[in-house]
């Protein structure tokens, strides 16, 4: 079935409802003439960009003054560019920002706010006020939400029917997620390649924020303390200790070394992989199928799921930009225009921007119906209860100890669950506001 229009808008309302608060002279000229060359970069992989791309076509052939540099890396390695583009004061015009990066580059003042350009070349009028104010520090708005996403759980269906099992009810629980993951790979022991069910769950760092919000747990404080304990994340981690070794029923950390830029879900090695709904179009690109479909995330202990939605990213101007006119234009047209919009889709997530939604074309069938109807379904079954977690100032940097350092070494078992935990708190007492 198609969504229809005013269903699309109403989604985009009640997402930007369940949505928690972010705290929060021009040298150039006008777009309608000279010469301005702009620098914009994101992260994402190859089909982003390809969408990217096209929509920079488009707003070069509407701009005629404006010519658009462009670039893209993975999230760890675009966030160490920034950081070396923040040091030498050369961040680019227009960049992809993370609610988790907001703080910390907002309250460096590294970050040109939108205040003097919205309603002229800029329209914010088409965005949620919740959801516009998710990109506010110190009263004021220095990003701006490309749209909305929530956790998902992305199979294989096909891969999933190979291997003569069904995956289980949308209502599952944890426990029944790890016994299918022990049913996946003990099917896929003879397959060629060897299938596994999927990757450690305990290692993503959201899946950890929403279990502590299964638990009523508020994970930080606007202050950047720390609601949960040691104990809390031990017990997270060693939840899963009956799928590692000796078994090793989680997909090898060998394994995922060797297929690097690609992982076991995309390279048909695993039937599962959880991450945010919008990947769902980088995912079926790598993988070479559009089967791929959504499902939430298990249940926790009193049976509910307690999920949120959160912008998916956003977009900022570097405080260093000289031309801040043709950047608020170019953050507009990729926000708000229809014809950005028929391009981009849902890859940014839901689009934040009633008009832009209200003009997506969703074809039947296509990726994009299958993330709008997988969050118009998560609300009505009742799952999206919950607020997105506070992410303080440093929230960023504990992210990345977790999953990219960390992370890294517990699969390779170098280290084990009281190693990982200390760890994490003792960085997180060097990099967390208090």
């Amino acid at each position: 079935m198609s969504f229809k229009k005013t269903a699309l808008r109403g989604l985009a309302i009640a997402v930007a409802g369940s949505l928690a608060l972010t705290a929060c002279g021009s040298d150039g000229g006008s777009g309608d003439g000279g010469n301005v060359t702009l620098k914009f970069t994101w992260w994402g992989g190859d089909e982003r960009a390809s969408r990217y791309e096209q929509a920079i076509d488009l707003f070069e052939e509407q701009n005629p003054g404006i010519k658009v540099q462009t670039s893209f890396a993975a999230f760890p390695d675009y966030w160490t560019q920034r950081s070396t583009d923040a040091t030498s004061g050369e961040l680019p015009d227009v960049f992809q920002m993370d609610a988790s990066r907001l703080l910390e580059y907002a309250g460096s003042g590294l970050l040109l706010g939108f205040d003097d350009y919205a309603g002229n070349q800029l329209d914010t009028s088409q965005i949620d006020a919740e959801l516009l104010s998710s990109g506010e520090a110190n009263g004021e708005l220095v990003a701006i939400p490309t749209g909305t996403n929530t956790l998902t759980l992305m199979y294989n269906p096909d891969l999933i029917e190979e291997l003569g099992l069904e995956i289980p009810d949308w209502d599952y629980t944890w426990d029944e997620y790890f016994a299918f993951i022990s049913e996946v790979t003990a099917a896929g022991a003879d397959h060629s390649p060897r299938v596994y069910g999927a990757d450690d769950p305990t290692m993503v760092w959201w899946l950890f924020m929403q279990h502590l919000v299964q638990q009523g747990i508020e994970p930080f404080s606007e202050t950047g303390e720390l609601n949960f304990t040691e104990d809390d994340m031990r017990e997270f981690i060693d939840s899963a200790a009956s799928l590692r070794a000796p078994d090793d029923q989680f997909f090898p950390a060998e394994r995922t070394e060797q297929l690097d830029p690609l992982g076991g879900f995309t390279n048909g090695e695993a039937v599962m992989e959880f991450h945010w709904d919008n990947f769902i179009h980088n995912y079926s690109h790598d993988l070479g199928s559009d089967n791929v479909q959504l499902m939430p995330v298990p249940s926790g202990a009193d049976g509910q799921k307690h999920m949120f939605f959160k912008p998916t990213m956003q977009l900022s101007m570097g405080a260093n930009t000289k031309h801040p006119e043709e950047a608020a234009l170019l953050v507009d047209f990729l926000i708000n225009s229809p014809e950005a919009g028929a391009i981009i889709g849902t890859d940014l997530g839901v689009p934040a921007s009633a008009e832009r939604l209200d003009a997506l074309e969703i074809e039947p069938g296509s990726l994009d119906e299958r993330v709008i109807e997988y969050q118009q379904q998560a609300r009505d079954e009742g799952y999206m209860t919950a607020t997105v977690p506070f992410q303080p100032e440093g929230f960023g940097a504990v992210e990345t100890e977790y999953v990219e350092v960390l992370a890294a070494e517990f699969g390779f078992y170098r280290i084990d669950t009281d190693a990982f935990v200390q760890r994490w708190f003792s960085e997180a007492g060097n990099h967390l506001i208090r």
